[in-house]
């Protein structure tokens, strides 16, 4: 074996691994960007997918609110916090323990 026939095999794989390099710079890019808008695009979708769940859940709360007078008297009552006349309502609140300096420095 010559040296000129190492030397053209050294000197194509060097060409060949110049290539490959070249071929991943110039590829790379759009292939990650690719991914990029995929996971993005599914992202996308599972919003929109919720929104459409939320939809649902408030036209069918609309449908009863515009057909069902006990609903609308339940909405009143919990979301409103109003009562016929005369009733009285008691409310329960869980006020959080008062804070004591003293306990906290011992």
């Amino acid at each position: 074996m010559s040296i000129w026939s190492l030397i053209y095999r050294i000197s194509a794989v060097i060409l060949v691994m110049l290539v490959i390099i070249v071929l991943g710079a110039v590829f790379y890019p759009p292939l990650r960007q690719m991914k990029d808008l995929t996971v993005r695009q599914y992202e996308l979708e599972e919003e929109i997918r919720q929104d459409e769940e939320m939809l649902r859940h408030l036209r069918k709360k609309q449908e009863r609110l515009l057909n069902d007078p006990r609903f609308v008297e339940k909405i009143a009552r919990e979301e409103l916090g109003l009562a016929k006349p005369g009733e009285t309502v008691f409310r329960f609140v869980d006020d959080p323990a008062p804070y004591d300096g003293m306990r906290a420095r011992q």
